[in-house]
């Protein structure tokens, strides 16, 4: 287990880098793919099932800022930084979740800028929405009723949490460097948000259009600076 934590650490590290600058290289590019498929796809059903929901629950939580601290937002963000620990074969430590102060997760090992900065590129429960919908369907021979708009809400509540938890003070952006944070952050979550928007919309043929569009802008913009 520890050869493999600290091979994973070495690969996460050398990478680190190379994926910041490509956030940099990609960050104009995903940004204007967002605005094309948000264009392209926007219907009136979309607008109602989905952008109603998602704004819906953007603007509750900008007004009641208690609810971006709530149990539910410091729990979805610290099971995010166990979540990658885990996956990079950390063995967990403790969990603390106090709505009054915030909350802690603690491992063994050093650890990696991927599981420090986790809770702004993946967005879980968003996630596990996703993750038990064949299980639903299994069952009722159907996807849920208001499935599209279940995932407005779930993406809404992770942007806005995402965005009120992005300051100068906070401790993810510190482990990971703030230089390597201000170079990865706006490209992540350009390319984060158009990818969800897509699959949402789409499904996995969605999700293939939007990078077939992403490459064909990178190449676009970036594509002169290296010839």
């Amino acid at each position: 287990m520890k050869k493999i934590n600290h091979c994973l650490n070495w690969i996460i590290d050398k990478l680190k880098w190379p994926i910041g600058i490509l956030m940099v290289l990609i960050a104009v590019p995903a940004l204007y793919a967002d605005i094309y498929v948000i264009e392209k796809l926007t219907n009136m059903d979309v607008i109602l099932q989905f952008f109603l929901p998602f704004l819906a629950t953007c603007v509750l939580f900008l007004f009641i800022p208690a609810l971006a601290g709530s149990f539910f937002a410091i729990m979805e963000h610290e099971l995010t930084h166990m979540l990658f620990a885990v996956l990079t074969f950390h063995k967990p430590r403790g969990l603390d979740v106090n709505q009054d102060v915030g909350g802690s997760f603690s491992f063994e090992g050093k650890g990696n800028w991927m599981i420090a900065l986790a809770p702004y590129f993946f967005p879980t429960f968003w996630f596990v929405l996703v993750l038990l919908t064949p299980l639903y369907v299994a069952f009722a021979g159907k996807v849920p009723e208001f499935y599209l708009s279940m995932l407005g809400i779930f993406l809404g509540y992770n942007f806005i949490v995402s965005c009120l938890s992005i300051h100068p003070k906070q401790t993810d952006f510190r482990v990971a460097g703030y230089i390597f944070t201000i170079c990865f952050l706006p490209g992540i979550l350009f390319l984060k948000y158009g990818m969800v928007f897509c699959y949402s919309i789409k499904g996995w043929a969605g999700v293939e259009a939007y990078f077939t569009l992403l490459m064909h802008k990178t190449m676009q913009i970036a594509g002169p600076l290296f010839s």
